[in-house]
């Protein structure tokens, strides 16, 4: 019973052992003084003359003496103890009361690591860590519930009103059209979510350890070859000047998700008669280049550049014409260049053309 009290509380086993470890010292120092004292008396009291009586009593009270010093000197060090222990102890009581506060619904703080003991620190820090993973977590998680509600609500709601008024519809042309329009609905709301996973999924340590080598023409080709089913129209403007050999060490579904939000973007914001360019960029230096994304913007001014990678940024600066939309294409491709630590660099030249660059691959 005693062992399973004192081994459920840090401080009660603190107390035991420091009381244990008192109580011992001073038995022993008992024992010691009073044999040593006890030999001195009797010495004292050799002789032929010895009061025996008056011996044995100053023996008893050198006993009762010293056995009073044990027993004051002992409740004092008690007492001590137990203050010393309850005031060590009182930064894990802080650290525990802080983590006591954290929940779900309440923003998450970093414990208290002022006053904490040396030998807790690191583990403070680390449970810090974790914290502040789990934080980021949960705000990634939030966000992305937040985008995917807020994008897929106007699709949504398109693709309703496509059915409503195509239930109304006699001919089979009217049928036809409604039944394309709302294909193309489906479609974009798939390339939405497409986008927004790619983001929630990456992680950049796990996707900097599974990079592989792939082909920069045959991924921009098998984008092209599927983006011309889904927009024929819009595909035959793409232009696409990549050079045969090209090889890099990447992410083929993170590098696929970039560069079908770049030529969403750019078909859906940009000028619809204009050419849309893909071209790879040699790097004078010797480095493996960027890729390069350029289409007619002329809703864009050069004060707009950054604020095009903001989430569902809907206005252009300065005027009331503005593309609804702009911004979570080049949102979502900002976030996978930070996971696969690549640079991100926005111009608009004097002919109002719109340049994305990509920087920073790796060469195989």
């Amino acid at each position: 019973m005693f062992r399973e009290w004192a081994r459920h509380s840090l401080q009660r086993r603190l107390l035991v052992s420091l009381l244990l470890g008192v109580g011992l010292s001073l038995a022993v120092f008992q024992i010691v003084v009073d044999r040593l004292v006890d030999r001195y008396i009797e010495r004292s009291f050799n002789g032929p003359s010895v009061d025996l009586a008056q011996r044995d009593r100053l023996l008893r009270e050198v006993d009762l003496v010293l056995l009073g010093g044990v027993v004051t000197v002992l409740g004092i060090c008690a007492l001590a103890t137990v203050l010393a222990v309850r005031k060590g102890l009182q930064p894990l009581e802080r650290v525990a009361s802080a983590a006591q506060e954290i929940s779900v619904d309440q923003p998450v703080r970093a414990l208290p690591l002022s006053g904490v003991p040396v030998e807790i620190r690191p583990l403070c820090d680390r449970f810090n860590q974790l914290i502040e993973r789990l934080t980021e977590a949960l705000e990634h998680e939030r966000r992305f519930s937040a985008d995917l509600a807020h994008e897929l609500r106007t699709p949504l709601a398109e693709i309703r009103t496509l059915g409503e008024a195509g239930v109304a519809r006699q001919d089979v042309a009217g049928l036809q059209e409604f039944l394309g329009q709302t294909a193309a609905a489906a479609i974009g709301m798939q390339s939405v979510i497409e986008s927004l996973l790619a983001v929630a999924r990456a992680d950049r340590a796990a996707v900097q350890q599974a990079l592989e080598p792939m082909s920069v023409l045959e991924a921009v080709r098998a984008r092209l070859e599927r983006l011309s089913v889904t927009a024929p129209e819009d595909c035959s403007r793409i232009v696409a000047r990549v050079p045969q050999g090209l090889w890099i060490q990447s992410d083929p579904r993170l590098f696929d998700a970039m560069l079908l939000n770049l030529l969403t973007n750019a078909i859906q914001h940009g000028d619809p008669g204009a050419p849309i360019e893909i071209d790879w960029l040699p790097d004078a230096s010797g480095a493996c280049g960027a890729l390069q994304v350029r289409n007619a913007a002329p809703d864009l001014a050069r004060e707009d550049l950054p604020r095009l990678t903001d989430r569902f940024w809907r206005g252009i600066s300065g005027r009331e014409a503005a593309p609804s939309g702009l911004g979570l294409g080049l949102w979502v491709v900002g976030s996978l260049c930070r996971v696969l630590e690549l640079t991100l660099a926005l111009d608009l030249d004097e002919m109002r053309r719109l340049t994305v660059r990509l920087a920073g691959f790796r060469a195989l």
